[in-house]
């Protein structure tokens, strides 16, 4: 496959291009066979959160949501990175009762909410953050849900050979169609392993959600997925948010999701697309530009709702004062 070059972000400044950011992108079909692409397809990074989705798919195959009757926006939180709302705080205090995780489960640290106006009221009360703050916490949940329906002591569960940590390597194998026993491996910030595959296998990983093959149970557990997501899209990731607002404002057509340096994955289950994003530098708002773009190109927002989401899809630089001083686009030509 030849390759071809990066998609390129411009970040303005006044007329002037104050720097340059370049994005790979990889679309695949249902089947994850590549239908376009910038940059090159087999560039090796690590996806972090934006495979969240395929990650919680142990949570329902197994049983265990049936098991201690999760709704679906405990699922849609497995699959979050949540800015630490009230809600989201809620909601997994109920998934903790339910189940009866005690919170020395977690190897996820605690940190202060994402979301401002949250971050500011737990300063305001001098609390301190619990594990559930952490912007994890819902994918630790899954996990640690998991292995209590399977009858294993989750104690562990962030270690290479605990059994969680092989289902997930299974899952991810069978959905990207890349050994994950065989690829290099990291530490994610939330203390769980994470595994370095090219582009296209991520791609290949978010196109199972629209067409699952391996079982019966495979495609029920990515529709409930996918319906959580859609139907709950806040607890995702929150309030503000581009992922959360694409949801919505797509009803759905478009679902998304990103991780830290600069990755976002989703599917578009309408148009049965699927898609990787990678900016090489790490910037997310790259990735986001280039995802935003992307997602107009493809028609998993009209040009109406692209506009509408204008803050997210086409924003602008500002000085300190909230003054408009720039822009972030694409290149011409890109």
């Amino acid at each position: 496959m030849a390759l071809r070059q990066p998609l390129v972000v411009e970040v303005l400044r006044g007329p002037v291009v104050e720097s340059l950011h370049q994005v790979m992108i990889v679309v695949t079909n249902e089947v994850g066979s590549i239908t376009n692409y910038w940059g090159n397809p087999q560039f090796l990074t690590m996806p972090r959160s934006a495979i969240k989705m395929l990650q919680a798919l142990p949570l329902i195959e197994s049983g265990a949501a049936d098991k201690y009757e999760l709704e679906d926006k405990h699922i849609a939180l497995a699959c979050a990175s949540h800015r630490g709302e009230k809600d989201h705080l809620a909601a997994l205090s109920q998934w903790m009762e339910k189940v009866q995780i005690k919170e020395g489960a977690y190897v996820c640290a605690p940190h202060m909410p994402y979301d401002e106006a949250s971050a500011n009221d737990f300063a305001r009360r001098g609390q301190k953050p619990t594990v559930l703050c952490n912007n994890c916490a819902g994918k630790h949940s899954a996990i640690i849900t998991t292995c209590l329906h399977l009858g294993e002591d989750p104690t562990g569960y962030e270690k290479y050979e605990h059994n969680a940590q092989k289902r997930l390597r299974k899952v991810l194998t069978e959905t990207m169609k890349i050994d994950h026993s065989k690829v290099p491996h990291g530490v994610d910030g939330c203390g769980i392993p994470t595994y370095a595959v090219p582009l296209q296998s991520m791609a290949t990983g978010m196109s199972a959600l629209i067409n699952p093959k391996e079982t019966p149970a495979r495609k029920a557990a990515a529709e409930r997925i996918l319906r959580a997501v859609k139907n709950f899209p806040f607890y995702l990731s929150g309030s503000d948010n581009f992922a959360t607002a694409v949801i919505e404002k797509s009803q759905g057509r478009a679902i998304v999701k990103g991780g830290a340096e600069g990755v976002f994955c989703g599917v578009l289950p309408e148009k049965r697309l699927a898609f990787a994003v990678k900016a090489s530098d790490g910037a997310s708002r790259a990735a986001q530009a280039a995802t935003a773009s992307l997602l107009l190109q493809l028609g998993g927002l009209n040009e109406a709702e692209f506009k509408a989401l204008a803050k997210h899809t086409l924003p602008s630089v500002t000085n300190w004062k909230g003054d408009v001083v720039g822009q972030i686009r694409i290149a011409k030509g890109s």
